[in-house]
């Protein structure tokens, strides 16, 4: 938001339908009961300074503002507060015109986090009356102190508009609400109008709605909406008909009073109380309490995670906890790894096998065991089920495989933020993220991508500004995933004859990588504007609760069905794409991945890798293929040299030690995996961003291993 304008205003004239949402200028109204923190939300967006008018024809005040957001000037109409859309009094006349009338491009209504049974009714109203909406649910930091949590993305499926919660006093959510107005001016947010069940009364408005639509006095109003508000006796509406549609009027009447006859209470009561009823019922799915810890426990934690020294080694002891169970749980590392060092491969096996991951890899094997048997029973070429059994079900599995370990990390980030851990975490970070000019709160997504990278971008979201978002996505990639870790393991295990050398190796890999991160978010910070500005951590600490299971399985299953719904398509596609690169050839239909396109652009590949050591071109499909996932990058070079483990394949290979120095380093930084990259364009959906994101990654891995090449030649030397 870097210009602000106040400037007196009068009336407005009504927006052609090609005006509305033109590109650069979008028209909002602001709207909201007494007391809601409407005005506090118009001054913190346009400025403390405002100029006023007059609505035409009323003595009642209209404040107006404009703020840039990305370059597209929003402009602010602030409507006077009020309780609904009745007009039953001039201020709510006035805001149910503007809306009507002037068709704002979006109307942005606020509603309090701590009294949402009172001040969601004008939001309920309006969603009734215009599709173009945006809630904003403010306090949510006090309804925080008094254990109410309110699942803003439950309640925008069940509204069909965009939920943010904010602090207008803070200025806490007001990026995300900005970005939503302007993805639903300009169409990517789909909204709809929402439609309440009025149960008995939905008989008599469908008696109305036809002879409505036919009214012109009425033409801006939804007919279905008219309808009810008719029934309920609506005065403004009535004195339209009076004057257009006189005889209309009278039959609105009749069936009036038929229907309070009918249905034995008023329809204003009958309509109010459906409304009541369906906030009533959004809330006990949206709402949710849990107590607060005792004085005493919350002192205590707070001398451990807010202390100058304690504080960070606190906060890394947390993340890596919360890294290792979500891990051994979804694939038993570690301690598959622990008991195989111990020699019990068996038991490691079946820890294995009894994982979240080894349960669904073993479910998707026996689905493409099966239909590749009825398949072949069936006479099937063997094109079509290497396309069902590797390309759909792989492309499929490629998702699956991701599922569990999403929903288990955003269950512990779940966990984080509903006691109030995550805040303190943050906050004792800081100052050791300050240093590549990132917040405390990037700790978090970053500390995933140890265990592997598609969470630790998408855990960027919780990042208070675009920038940071932005910076913190292009340096995750960077920190080595535990597929990376099987690789490197493999790598240096198998050239590497000493494990003192092996360990070493290991060392300097994941320091290079753990540099370049950091490198990389510090030149991305000197780069991005506003330039060189390290990111303020403004957090409010709220009191630590007791964890509501109900609140972390909304926080863990919203999270995981965003991933589902965004990434998911975009990562069958890709696995589409690379199983035609790996099983189609010039030839057509290829067993062997030597025949296949793959093969070709490895080979096309090996030449330009040559100068940092790894111009074979058995390495350079191994590198094409990791890209679906990294721990193809073993398999590959097995299947390649004809061998039967990576020990064997490595010594077909032939490397030196500053060849595999080399390898290690560029399979850790090159091109993060598919699913990774999948997500980013999620996130951003931005093609050109996410090949920068690609080539970033590329480049830098190709920089680095020809330095890590060239001083490991020297450094035996000397």
């Amino acid at each position: 938001m870097a210009r602000v304008a106040c400037r007196h205003v009068g009336s407005q004239p009504q927006r052609t339908e090609q005006e509305r949402g033109s590109e650069g200028r979008v028209r909002v109204a602001l709207a909201g009961a007494p007391n809601v923190g409407k005005s506090t939300l118009f001054n913190v967006l346009v400025g403390a300074r405002r100029f006023v008018g007059n609505w035409p024809g009323k003595t009642i005040d209209r404040y107006e503002g404009e703020l840039e957001h990305h370059g597209v000037t929003l402009q602010l109409v602030d409507l006077p507060g009020t309780y609904s859309l009745s007009a039953l009094s001039e201020e709510e006349v006035i805001a149910r015109d503007f809306i009507v009338h002037e068709k704002p491009d979006v109307v942005i209504v606020m509603v309090n986090a701590v009294s949402l049974e009172t001040t969601m009714y004008l939001a309920l109203q309006v969603l009734e009356l215009y599709d173009r909406v945006v809630i904003a649910v403010n306090k949510m930091d006090a309804a925080a102190r008094r254990g109410l949590h309110v699942l803003v993305d439950k309640m925008s499926r069940a509204l069909g508009v965009p939920v943010v919660g904010i602090s207008a006093l803070h200025r806490e959510g007001l990026h995300e609400l900005i970005e939503s107005v302007l993805a639903v001016a300009g169409g990517a947010a789909k909204t709809q109008r929402l439609k309440l069940n009025y149960g008995g009364l939905a008989h008599y408005t469908a008696l109305l709605e036809e002879e409505l639509r036919r009214c012109a006095a009425l033409r801006d109003y939804p007919p279905d909406w008219a309808a009810v508000r008719l029934l309920e006796g609506d005065n403004e509406l009535e004195r339209a008909l009076a004057e257009a549609c006189p005889e209309l009027l009278e039959k609105v009447r009749q069936v009036r009073r038929r229907a309070e006859e009918e249905l034995g209470a008023e329809p204003a009561l009958l309509a109010a109380s459906a409304r009541y009823a369906f906030i009533l019922d959004l809330l006990r799915g949206c709402v949710a309490y849990s107590g607060v810890v005792r004085r005493s426990t919350s002192e205590l934690l707070d001398k451990i995670y807010l202390s100058r020294f304690l504080g960070p080694l606190a906060a890394l002891a947390t993340l890596m906890s919360i890294i290792v169970v979500a891990f051994m749980i979804n694939t038993g590392f570690p301690l598959v790894q622990i008991l195989e060092a111990l020699n019990y491969s068996e038991l490691a096996e079946l820890v294995e096998t009894h994982t979240l991951s080894g349960l669904v890899n073993t479910a998707l094997s026996g689905l493409a065991d099966a239909a590749t048997s009825i398949l072949a029973a069936r006479g099937a070429s063997p094109l079509l089920v290497s396309l069902i059994t590797e390309g759909i079900l792989g492309g499929v599995g490629a998702i699956l495989a991701f599922l569990p370990l999403i929903f288990l990390v955003f269950v512990f980030f779940g966990f984080l933020e509903d006691t109030g851990v995550m805040a303190r975490i943050a906050v004792a970070s800081h100052a050791l993220m300050e240093k590549v000019r990132l917040s405390g709160k990037a700790l978090l997504p970053l500390a995933l991508g140890f265990g592997c990278n598609v969470p630790a971008v998408m855990g960027t979201k919780i990042l208070p500004s675009d920038k940071e978002k932005l910076v913190a996505s292009f340096a995750a990639p960077f920190i080595p995933c535990q597929a990376r870790l099987v690789v490197l393991l493999a790598i240096a295990t198998a050239m590497s004859s000493s494990a003192a050398a092996a360990f070493a190796a290991l060392v300097v890999v994941y320091l290079v990588a753990l540099l370049a991160a950091g490198l990389l978010a510090w030149l991305l910070n000197r780069v991005i504007p506003p330039r060189g500005e390290a990111p303020e951590l403004l957090v409010e600490l709220p009191p630590y609760h007791v964890p509501s299971p109900k609140v972390i399985w909304w926080y863990a299953v919203d999270n995981t069905l965003h991933f589902l719904k965004k990434a998911g398509v975009v990562i069958f596609l890709l696995s589409l794409a690379t199983w035609a690169l790996l099983r189609l050839g010039p030839s057509g239909y290829v067993e062997s991945v030597e025949n296949s396109f793959a093969y070709i652009v490895g080979s096309a590949a090996a030449p330009l890798l040559a100068p940092v050591g790894l111009g074979k071109w058995e390495v350079a499909l191994a590198l094409v293929s990791g890209f679906v996932a990294k721990e193809g990058v073993l398999a590959t070079i097995v299947i390649a040299t004809g061998s039967s483990s990576a020990a064997e394949a490595f010594s077909r290979l032939a490397l030196s030690p500053s060849q595999t120095l080399a390898l290690m380093t560029f399979v850790t930084l090159y091109m993060p995996c598919l699913a990774t990259l999948a997500t980013f364009h999620a996130q951003y959906r931005r093609s050109k961003l996410t090949l920068a994101f690609a080539a970033v990654s590329l480049a830098l891995a190709y920089v680095i291993s020809l330095v890590m090449y060239m001083c490991a030649q020297v450094i035996p030397a000397t």
